[in-house]
């Protein structure tokens, strides 16, 4: 009984192992912007949170999910760099990281 038990609990393990490394390696890295919009179509900056560069008058294609108004802030997630946007959602200020924030604003830290 103890035998089935542990080879049972052992086997489980193992798939469950295999399937997590299986996911990981077909999740891409992902890049998350945040911005802030010039207009309904226009982000006047864009800043990636994994390297802090600052990017303007990038330009975003509108859908039935994601209606920005000029002075929203946004949040970006691009596959490729930020060359296309996959996801885009308005977000409220505070949900945007303080260090980025300021580099939106052009603030000095």
């Amino acid at each position: 009984m103890k035998k089935k038990l542990t080879v049972s609990l052992i086997s489980a393990l193992v798939i469950i192992g295999v399937v997590v490394t299986v996911m990981m390696l077909l999740s891409s890295q992902k890049s998350t912007y945040y911005g802030y919009m010039a207009n309904a179509t226009t982000a006047e900056k864009v800043v990636s949170e994994k390297d802090g560069l600052v990017t303007d008058n990038i330009n975003l294609k509108h859908d039935e999910n994601f209606k920005p108004k000029k002075g929203d802030f946004v949040k970006l997630v691009s596959k490729d760099d930020g060359e296309t946007f996959y996801k885009k959602e308005v977000v409220s200020h505070d949900e945007i990281p303080h260090g980025l924030m300021m580099k939106i604003h052009d603030m000095e830290m």
